[in-house]
Parts: C-alpha cells; structure tokens; sequence
C-alpha cells in the first residue's frame, strides 16, 4: 500500500511541539478518510485523531498562563499517564485515582475513541494537524528525541482551535502514534524507538549486541564515573574455564593459572531437565573435549554467543565446578562472587527455566508472539495507559533493499534503509519545550522492572549473580536487553536508569554519610527479595549469597553472621515473614468486599538445621524488613558465636547462637478492640506486654508470628516500639518466632490480674499450659534488661 503524498512531507525532523502551531497534513477530515482507504500511514493518523477527542482519564496536571506565540494565555490540562511521577497513586479510564504500591500494570487493549463519523457527517471542515512528541536525551548532550507523532482536529492551526479546546481550556494529550526507526537509519540519533527481532539469535539481533557493547566500552557517552565504562583491562581467571575459541565442533575444561584473559559467565536456570555435568569421573575427558552437539541448548547456544563476540573463554558453573566433590564445590562456590564481578561479560538466559529451554526467544513461537503472552513495551508499562499487546512487530531481516517484518497489527513503513521509519499504535505522554521530560522510563511514569516474572528472576543463585556482574545481556521472553552500572537498555529502544543495586552502592550503604548513621536498608531489600526466590536443595540457602558476603566482609571489613551484619546487628535481627492485610478507614463491614484478600509467605522449615532462628535463613519464605528507630535502640548484642558446616565461613551454619540484651516482657493475647479488625488482621495478633507475674502491663501492639501463632511467649526490645518474639527454652535462653510493633507504651497496673494468676509453683503452670521452661523465664521478664541467649 503506497502512501500519499501528504505523509510523504511529513517533515519528522522539524515536527512542532504539541502547544506549537500544528503542521497541515489531508486538507479536510474527508479527504483524510478517502486517503485512508489507501495510504497506511493516513489509516493510522485517522485512528488516533479519533482516541485523540477522547477523555484519557488518569492523571491530569493543571498549569495556568500557557501563552501562544500571539500573547493569549490560556489555562491547560495535561495528561501526565495513569501514575503521579513518585508513583505512588494510579489513575484510571473512569477518572479514579487510587493509592498504588504494587508493580507497575497497564491496562490491556484498545484506547478509547470517538466514532468520527458521527461526530463529523461528510462536509465538516476540519482538517487534521500534526505535531511531534519531543522528550530530551538523558545523556550529556540532552539533545531532543522524537518519540511520538500526534494529530488534532481542528479549523486553525493552533492549540485553542483544536476539536475540544476553547480560548480558556486546552487540553494536552500526548500522542497516540509511536515512532520508530533502525539503527542504519539517517534518524537513529533522534528517533530512540526500534523494532524488537523476531530470532535473538539472528545477525540482526548481534549486531545490536555489537553495538551495545561498544556503547558501553566509551561510557554510554554519559557524564558519569560508572566502572563499565571504563577501560577494562584482563582479569585474573577462575579456576577452570571452558575454552570456545575453536571453531570446531569441540570445548574443552581448561586451567589457566595465573593468565589473564576475557571470559564471559552465564547465569542460567538448571531445573530438573536432562543437564551435562563436570564430575570427578569424567573431569579427565572433559579437559580432552566436549562435543558441541552433546551441549543443551542454553549452554550450546551460549557457546554460540562467545564466539560472535569474539571471546575465548565462558564460565558455565555445571562444568566448571566438579559438581561431586563438596571441597571443590564449596571453594568455587566462595568464589562466586569474583567469577561473575571480573566477567567480560554475563549472558542471563532470563526467560528459560531450565537448561533444554536455551536463551534465545523466537518470534515465531506461538507461546512468544500469541495473546496469550503480549509484550507491551516497557514505556506502556510504565505509564499504566491502555496498551495494544503486540503493537509493534518484529524485525524477520532484509531482502533486497526491503525489511521484512513479522506484523501484529496496522503498521506504517516510509523512506529507503537510510531514512526508514515505522509508525505503530502506542501513547506517550506530552513532553513540552518549556517543560521536556527525559527519555528514561520511570521518570515520566512509575519504576519498571521488566525481569520481574522472568523464569531466572524467580531463582535465588542468580540474584548475586546478577548483582555482581558488571555489565549483563539478558536474553528474556519478549526481548533483549543490556544492563551495566548506569542503565538497562531494551532492545526496543527504551531507555531505564538501572534500579536494581549494584555493587558498589551496596558496599557505599554501610558507610556513614553527612555525619549520620549508615544506610543499611540496601542489604534488607535484597534479602527481602531472596527470600522470595527458590532453591532446588534447601541446604543452599547461605552458599547462594556467599559469594556476595564474602565479597562485602572484603571491601567494608564487616563481619557476616547467617546473612546478618555485625555493625548492623540490631537492625538486621528486626525481619518477620511478609504479611499483606489490605484495609479499609471506616467501619462499613461492606466495603470489605472491595479489598483483596490477606496473604501470608507460606513458611517452611528445612529438614536439617541452616541457621540459628534469629536469621532469616532458619526458614524458606518471603520476608520483610521494617526499620527501628535509631535514637530509641534499647538491646545489645554482647556476643556471637557461629560454627560452618564446612571450610566456607560465608556459607552452611552448623550451629549459631548470640548473647544479647534488652528489656524483657511476658506477651499475652487479647481481643481486638474493634470487630471488624478481626476481619481484617487474619495473621496478624492483638497483644499486650505484661510483667512475667502479669500483675502489670507495660503496653500493647500488633504481633507477627514466623509460624505458628505460640503462648506464651515474650517480647525482647529492640528499640522503643519493636521487639522480638522469643519462646522459652530455659530460664535464660530462647528461640526467635516472630515480631512486634508497639502502639501503646506505658506501666500501669494490669486490671484483671488477681492473686490466683500469679504463677506460684508448678501446679499453677500447668493450670495455664505453662512450661517450667515458661514459668522460668516468666520470672526475670519484668521489663528490665535481661542477659538472654537466643539460639
């Protein structure tokens, strides 16, 4: 379908902004529908005309005194997208506004749009109006780049004049056409957007991967100190290799001592599919040769990757580490952290579950291209507005001059290979000259982690892995994409500044900064993160962050204890299982109905011991840390004594125990003061701290329990409102099995205690399903500082 003359002048590089005079495109809105029945490009300018009249809902910023090019001034509406900048409150189509702190979502399927026909019979004039969406380059030449192509209805060419505007109200709505472009192509400077490839092992796919790499080689052309960027000398090697550089059919295990050379490392999944290993049995054969074609796939193809980039050596851990032998395996598990933090390079093979599933994404695969599973841009995701799953096809290669490109849904193509673009159905929000918005998704919508459901990204081993490295290609399920020490680059284009930590801001929270007390909650969200993660053997708990540790004890001069920190022990003991109870603030039983569910982490316990109980390691299942307030800490650590299960004191834990002091309480349950909170709170407990004689009470709060909900208990202070919950085991020495957050502090005189609760001798205990254990620790928990022992 050849396209008009009309789009053909479309003059992309000099496009207005949105509050700029429009450019005149199809004289009328007819001629625009006759045109459309030929030209693909006017069928695509037709449709967004129509979602352009509608209402986009979400958030809407007003600015006052907006001044035309002639002097009027007028008040305007902008359409920002469905999340405020900081994220936290979402919009909607209807106009709602709601508190959001989950993940970023866009709403699937077609933009709302006006039936033009019935707004414009035949014989109307207007006539449509283009304008370019321009945001600016985050980089240090902030140049302007072309994201989006917009069009207005309207009788005159400036923003007041436009179908829906008035001289006093104007409204700005972003565009609805998305623009793309190659990277051979003349617009590639200021056109960000591409097409994704439909075969991640296709020469077009590593050319990108080629150009990524020397991006990251000069530094991005950013104007920060980032180490990726700079020059990347020879690292000292792992302790075996695998050497790919022959062309053959053949690798092979070597060892190279002291040289130095380039390898890359994979992070892969192993699941339970059929997998080659390095064992004691056949180390022999394969430091001889390992046929290429006995490789699975995410290891055959990782070869592959080598090679195209020209490196000799690929770290892979299942035939690098004699998997049989728990001496090797537990040096080179210690070791982790350097193999990964002095790779070249890391190939994640993010979307596969397990070795069979390989790293590349096919386009033509049903499971990647259907419904089903859509891919929706990153910069969709991050504006939460209605998307269009699939609306951007998928480049196939070139053929005489021509891209071929597998197509989802209407998709415009103009110019030659040097001067190509494509138009595609997706909005952006309006960024305006006096008031651009960088190109970065996350600052012109909410944070977007677009590893988050990512079959790798479900595995606890590869978070370090991921950490570690300096710079990573993650081969995913929709697309590819490039992480380094300042951003993530998707292989459509979109551009994000890198939230996930790295490493050198993790050692830099355990510094004290401007005179305040170090920043420790880096640490924490990791863990709460690991934690939800999965191993195959539960005995891997610690050793797959050991490399990690081992690499923060080095740097700070920290010690490690089962995934806690010395300088940070208080801090760090005051975890509790996630617990998520939505709710409403009125007492409407009714609107209970409209709030999701209560969830807790299902909680495991390991058959063999892991971790003393006050680390988060004693459990498999999701946790959360909170803080404490730094200027009311009331416990300390006197002690801390840790045995390993074997020669790595970062990973297996024999036996642990510490020594630590703080005010202690007896903790009683009782009823929630209001009924509905009985609804609410599933999980959460009702409980006031007493005196061990519960003849006083000291306070009241909100327990979480690890498990099982247990009484009695007690309550050891951290600070002034948080404790932990401990289950006697003598007089002087208990277990950890939960939290509690305070509400209420304050000694009164416990009005229902008569003389007859006063435990008096064993009789009385039993009488209240007391331990002699219980009724002995009972009798220091006055509220004073105890010497306590928690294993």
């Amino acid at each position: 379908m050849p396209h008009c003359r009309f789009c053909l002048d479309i003059p992309f590089r000099d496009l207005p902004n949105e509050n700029e005079e429009g450019f005149p495109h199809q004289p009328t809105l007819d001629a625009l529908r006759e045109s459309a029945k030929s030209c693909k490009l006017c069928k695509l300018i037709l449709w967004a005309a129509g979602c352009y009249l509608t209402s986009p809902g979400g958030i809407v910023m007003s600015k006052p005194s907006e001044e035309l090019p002639d002097g009027r001034k007028f008040m305007t509406q902008v359409f920002e997208g469905m999340y405020d900048t900081k994220g936290v409150m979402r919009g909607f189509s209807n106009g709602a506004v709601v508190m959001n702190m989950g993940s970023a979502q866009a709403e699937l399927g077609e933009p709302r749009s006006v039936d033009l026909d019935a707004r414009f019979p035949r014989g109307s004039y207007v006539r449509p109006w283009l304008y370019g969406n321009w945001y600016i380059s985050p980089y240090r030449d902030r140049h302007p780049l072309l994201v989006g192509l917009g069009i207005r209805l309207g009788k005159g060419a400036m923003l007041d004049e436009a179908e829906g505007n008035s001289e006093t109200d104007v409204f700005i709505k972003g565009t609805y056409l998305r623009i793309r472009t190659d990277e051979e192509s003349e617009f590639s400077a200021i056109v960000p957007g591409r097409l994704r490839t439909d075969f991640q092992g296709s020469e077009i796919a590593f050319q990108r991967v080629h150009k990524w790499v020397e991006e990251c080689d000069r530094g991005h052309d950013c104007d920060k100190n980032h180490s990726c960027g700079k020059n990347r000398d020879s690292p000292i090697v792992p302790t075996r290799l695998l050497e790919v550089s022959r062309s053959g059919e053949t690798i092979r295990v070597v060892q190279l001592g002291e040289q130095r050379d380039h390898y890359l490392a994979l992070s892969h999944s192993w699941g339970l599919s059929h997998r080659i290993t390095t064992t004691k049995g056949n180390i022999v054969k394969h430091r001889e040769g390992i046929n290429v074609a006995q490789l699975p796939p995410t290891f055959k193809e990782a070869v592959l990757i080598a090679r195209k980039l020209d490196i000799s050596y690929l770290w892979i851990d299942s035939l690098c580490i004699i998997q049989d032998d728990f001496s090797d395996w537990e040096h080179e598990v210690s070791r982790m952290g350097n193999v990964y933090a002095h790779a070249y390079l890391t190939i994640s093979a993010l979307s596969s579950a397990d070795d069979a599933s390989g790293c590349f994404r096919n386009g033509c695969d049903i499971k990647f291209a259907s419904t089903q599973n859509p891919h929706i841009s990153c910069d969709s995701w991050t504006t939460g507005f209605t998307a269009i799953p699939l609306a951007a096809g998928l480049v196939i290669g070139e053929r005489d001059n021509a891209v071929e490109v597998r197509r989802f849904r209407e998709m415009a193509t103009l110019g030659d290979p040097k001067s190509r673009l494509y138009v595609t159905c997706e909005w952006m929000p309006p960024s305006l000259k006096d008031d651009p918005k960088y190109y970065l998704v996350g600052r012109f919508g909410r944070e977007v982690d677009p590893f988050e459901h990512e079959p790798l990204n479900k595995r606890a081993w590869t978070l370090q892995e991921r950490l570690l490295s300096p710079r990573t290609l993650h081969y995913g399920s929709q697309e590819m994409y490039w992480e380094c020490q300042y951003c993530v680059l998707c292989e459509d284009g979109a551009l994000m500044t890198r939230e996930f930590p790295t490493m050198e801001k993790v050692v830099a929270s355990r510094y004290p900064s401007g005179g305040d007390q170090p920043r420790h909650d880096i640490w924490h969200k990791l863990v709460q993160e690991y934690t939800g993660r999965h191993l195959t053997r539960d005995q891997d708990k610690l050793p797959a962050l050991s490399g990690l540790a081992n690499l923060m004890a080095s740097k700070t001069g920290d010690r490690y204890m089962a995934g806690l920190w010395g300088n940070n022990i208080i801090k760090d003991l005051y975890w509790s299982v996630e617990i998520n109870e939505p709710s409403h603030r009125c007492d409407d039983s009714e609107h209970d109905a409209t709030i999701p569910p209560a969830t807790k982490a299902i909680v495991k316990r390991p058959a063999q011991y892991r971790a003393p109980s006050w680390s988060w390691a004693a459990l498999d299942g999701k946790i959360e840390y909170s803080h404490l307030n730094e200027k009311g800490i009331q416990a300390r650590c006197l002690d801390i004594q840790l045995s390993p299960a074997g020669k790595d004191k970062f990973g297996r834990v024999q036996l642990g125990w510490m020594i630590i002091e703080g005010p202690l309480y007896l903790l009683h349950q009782v009823e929630w003061e209001k009924e509905r909170y009985k609804r609410v709170f599933k999980f959460t407990i009702s409980v006031e701290l007493q005196s061990g004689t519960r003849t006083k009470k000291f306070g009241s709060g909100h327990a979480k329990f690890d498990d099982e909900t247990c009484f009695p208990s007690f309550a050891l202070m951290l600070d002034n409102e948080h404790a932990l919950i401990l289950r006697a085991n003598g007089m002087r020495t208990f277990t950890r099995i939960g939290t509690v957050s305070l509400v209420r502090m304050s000694e009164v005189n416990h009005p229902s205690t008569s003389a007859g609760l006063v435990m008096q001798g064993k009789n009385e205990s039993e009488k209240l399903g007391w331990s002699v254990e219980d009724e002995q620790a009972a009798g220091i928990a006055d509220g004073s500082p105890q010497i306590v022992t928690l294993f």
